[in-house]
């Protein structure tokens, strides 16, 4: 179940999550909703008060996504979705079940939505993106492993595994030291030649763990375009928002 914090006239929805590794208390919006990382020792309530403590400073962001809104998507038909590269359609309807459904048609360019009869908009945006999330995982990971062992035998750069998660705030990252390659879900909704950039861009850190000249003279080696893909990215990144 949802969970919202009031602040002013704002009912911010808000997912607080604990993690092992995490040394500090964190917020960051995506979409609309607000996202509070905390330490495994930090209590909610902490989590809370320091929500509290920001909440003049979090209401202003609040109200500027909301003004802006164009990351957010309620699933309604109309709507589209790019795939790599690619846009895709949304053809929603209500059902009589209580269960959502969402199916991706690469031949039509359609993703077909199927939701509960009376839900709320934001319940149905909930649960779609979940199931859209998971699916976009799974094809994200299909792709990077073909894609992935490719470079690195272009480029004779040797890793060790890759990983996918639910990143929004960036497509790609690398710990160097251990040669593992971290890699958002959201990747599949790109261009494949921005794909391949991504990769190539996070192969390279293994070599330079920085973004050096010799950094990037290395990622223009094997991709001459990469300062293409690399304003491309800067100008349509947000699509990897919902």
């Amino acid at each position: 179940m949802t969970e919202y914090v009031q602040i002013k006239d704002a009912k911010i929805p808000i997912v607080i999550k604990s993690y092992k590794t995490s040394r500090h208390l964190k917020m960051y919006f995506k979409a609309d909703v607000l996202y509070i990382s905390k330490p495994k020792y930090v209590s909610k309530k902490k989590a809370i008060e320091f929500v509290e403590e920001n909440k003049l400073e979090l209401y202003n962001k609040y109200q500027k996504i909301r003004e802006q809104d164009a990351g957010t998507k309620y699933w309604n038909t109309g709507d589209t979705f790019s795939l790599k590269g690619e846009k895709y359609t949304i053809d929603a309807k209500e059902i009589e079940a209580n269960k959502i459904k969402v199916q991706i048609n690469n031949e039509e360019k359609r993703i077909y939505v199927e939701y509960p009869d009376g839900i709320s908009d934001e319940v149905k945006k909930e649960n779609v993106d979940k199931v859209l999330i998971k699916l976009l995982k799974n094809n994200t990971e299909i792709l990077l492993e073909k894609r992935v062992p490719y470079w690195s035998k272009i480029t004779n750069i040797n890793y060790k595994m890759f990983k996918v998660n639910d990143a929004t705030s960036k497509f790609g990252s690398c710990i160097p030291s251990k040669k593992i390659l971290h890699f958002s879900s959201r990747l599949i909704m790109l261009p494949e030649d921005v794909i391949d950039g991504v990769i190539v861009h996070e192969l390279c850190h293994i070599i330079y763990p920085n973004h050096s000249k010799d950094f990037y003279n290395l990622v223009r080696k094997y991709k001459p375009n990469y300062d293409e893909i690399n304003r491309w990215l800067k100008k349509n990144g947000k699509v990897i928002l919902f």
